[in-house]
């Protein structure tokens, strides 16, 4: 049979499009795998991504958690270690140049519990003691014709000078009605100092004075009977017995550091004598030159009795002390 050119091309490109087929049905699957291999890769980087959204949105939900609860955490702290300031710090968060006993709120020394310690020397510090008047002690602390008597009275000769006891800032210095001319220093250790009855006043509120300073000369301004200087110490508002603090046998302190119990406030149910054998008692109060200190850092035993004239085995026998060995707010006792 004779083949004519027509056919002969429909026959090539039947050829041609049978081969394009075939390849057409290789090649299709084999890209239909590849997209279904790259579209479950896509799917799981997906899943990949979203659960790591997921753990990342997780750990900033709790790092935002933390970060609330450590908020909460300081804040609740600032306010606990608010409410645990002492009260004592808030009656002396103010100044007053006018009000004698501006204090609304005076210290409550019925709930002392334990010593409190007021350091009333500091060397480091040069912070010393000066007796205000070396005088005879007339009148005690304590109840005096039907009424309370804060302080005690040193007799003088109008004219005398008046010193400071410790260094601090003047509160009063004016006419005070019954304490005539008045000087009120306030320490820096929650003590108040008061000298009444001067017959001059050489210092004006908010002078800084040092201890030993004249302040005044001593009279008989005010409610008074004769020329004497009235003296009173206050913790807080709160009147102490003079002599508890002060040795006036000899005009020096009784211990460079004070620890202050009920025993040194008003109790009209003790007799001054009384208070007197219990400040010799009671802890961190001198008796027959009695003296503590409290430990610092990287003191030794050695150290301190060598600063303090004794040898570390009478320190070491004082306070029942084995070997040498101390820690940092130790109170020592010295003699």
């Amino acid at each position: 049979m004779k083949v004519t050119e027509k056919e002969s091309e429909n026959s090539m490109l039947r050829k041609i499009l049978s081969g394009v087929l075939s390849l057409a049905f290789f090649v299709v699957p084999c890209v239909s795998e590849a997209q279904i291999h790259e579209r479950g890769m896509m799917r799981n980087r997906t899943n990949v991504e979203i659960e790591s959204s997921s753990y990342t949105i997780g750990i900033v939900k709790d790092t935002a958690k933390f970060k609330n609860s450590f908020i909460q955490f300081v804040n609740n702290s600032i306010e606990e270690e608010i409410a645990a300031e002492s009260e004592d710090d808030i009656l002396y968060a103010s100044f007053d140049n006018n009000s004698i006993h501006y204090i609304q709120r005076k210290f409550d020394y019925t709930k002392i519990t334990e010593p409190i310690e007021i350091k009333l020397v500091n060397e480091d510090a040069k912070q010393y003691f000066a007796c205000p008047y070396e005088g005879r002690v007339g009148s005690k602390f304590g109840p005096r014709r039907r009424r309370w008597h804060y302080g005690v009275d040193l007799s003088l000769r109008t004219g005398q000078p008046i010193k400071a006891m410790f260094d601090g800032k003047v509160r009063i210095a004016k006419r005070a009605g019954a304490y005539g001319n008045l000087v009120v220093i306030r320490h820096d250790n929650g003590l108040e100092t008061y000298y009444g009855h001067l017959s001059k006043l050489n210092v004006k509120p908010n002078d800084e004075i040092k201890a030993g300073e004249v302040l005044g000369l001593g009279g008989s301004t005010g409610r008074s009977t004769g020329p004497h200087l009235h003296l009173e110490i206050r913790y807080l508002g709160a009147a102490i017995d003079p002599e508890m603090v002060i040795d006036f046998s000899n005009y020096q302190l009784k211990s460079d550091t004070l620890y202050l119990t009920r025993e040194y406030f008003k109790n009209g149910k003790k007799s001054s004598s009384k208070r007197q054998q219990l400040a010799k008692n009671t802890s961190g109060k001198a008796s027959k030159g009695g003296k503590y200190y409290t430990v610092r850092k990287g003191d030794t035993l050695g150290a301190i009795a060598k600063r303090n004239g004794t040898t570390v085995k009478k320190l070491a026998k004082l306070n029942g002390i084995k070997g040498t060995k101390i820690r940092a707010g130790q109170k020592i006792r010295l003699r």
